[in-house]
């Protein structure tokens, strides 16, 4: 178990930190004062773990508001951070350094982020609705890997609990030519046919009855789908299938989930308490876990390769 203190890394401290290989990246903003579910914006801050989840350090990304989505391109070597709150994505060199943005990637409410091998990147928008502040299109965005914009297309959203959410997790599938994403707190898994830019059936939906709801999507390496459902993590097969629900504690807030590069493991994250777990994808065993106390902050994960 980790038991570094992340309130070491603070504005007043940023000690520059490298990326390696096998580094996990957490969005993790930073404040202070009273934590609460409507005001938890902060300084952009992205907590640097080593493969076993110890904290090297933080890269900040000189903006206020709430990181939602982490990915690293393996081509460009780039890691690229977007905020929902600013409505900015940046750019992270491996060693750390924060690169110049891309123009036309600012100013919409980008979250999750999927990167392709050829370096060009998939967003989507976090929210839809039209009715302050929660104002987007929930649309999904491609860009080249020089920052220019490709398409954009309007994909269907599960309204969810609060009916604010657009596309808020995404995995590529089917040779990069398919977004299989969901809306959080809804019941969807839905796809998307980026090679043709038209809506396809839902992969599956999640039963009325039950009280998992969708909050964070991956694909493994046997094409199977892992998933947080706010309570916890589950295995389902392409048709729908519970394969296995992952003995993890039933608190609310499960949501940010992630397959390792090796396929062995995954990284799983708790928005409500800010716990972090790295755990044995055939067995759920932990592996790794990290208790940050950073309630609210824990939106995204990502692996450097």
């Amino acid at each position: 178990m980790s038991a570094n203190d992340t309130a070491l890394f603070t504005p007043e401290n940023k000690i520059p930190v490298t990326l390696e290989a096998g580094d996990i990246c957490i969005a993790a903003n930073y404040s202070v004062g009273e934590v609460d579910i409507r005001r938890n914006t902060g300084e952009g801050r992205v907590l640097v773990y080593d493969k076993d989840l110890n904290l090297k350090g933080a890269l900040w990304t000189d903006e206020v508001g709430l990181i939602i989505g982490l990915e690293y391109s393996q081509q460009s070597q780039t890691l690229f951070v977007s905020d929902v709150g600013s409505q900015t994505v940046k750019r992270f060199s491996i060693d750390g350094k924060i690169m110049q943005s891309f123009a036309a990637m600012q100013g919409k409410p980008f979250g999750v982020i999927a990167a392709k091998q050829d370096g060009s990147i998939v967003i989507g928008e976090h929210i839809k609705g039209d009715k302050f502040p929660f104002i987007g299109g929930g649309e999904i965005y491609q860009f080249d890997q020089d920052g220019v914009l490709q398409h954009h297309f309007a994909a269907e959203h599960d309204p969810g609990k609060f009916g604010f959410h657009g596309v808020t997790s995404m995995v590529l599938m089917e040779g990069e030519k398919i977004a299989l994403y969901i809306s959080e707190t809804g019941k969807r898994v839905m796809q998307y046919d980026l090679e043709n830019g038209q809506q396809l059936e839902d992969l599956f939906t999640l039963p009325d009855d039950e009280e998992k709801s969708t909050a964070g999507i991956a694909l493994t390496p046997h094409g199977d789908i892992l998933m947080a459902t706010v309570y916890g993590a589950c295995l389902y097969s392409l048709s729908g299938e519970l394969l296995k629900e992952y003995d993890i504690p039933k608190e609310k807030g499960w949501s940010a989930v992630r397959v390792s590069r090796d396929g062995a493991a995954f990284f799983v994250a708790n928005f409500f308490n800010g716990r972090l777990e790295k755990r044995s994808l055939e067995t759920g065993e932990i592996i790794a876990a990290a208790d940050t106390g950073l309630v609210y902050r824990l939106a995204s994960i990502a692996e450097i390769s």
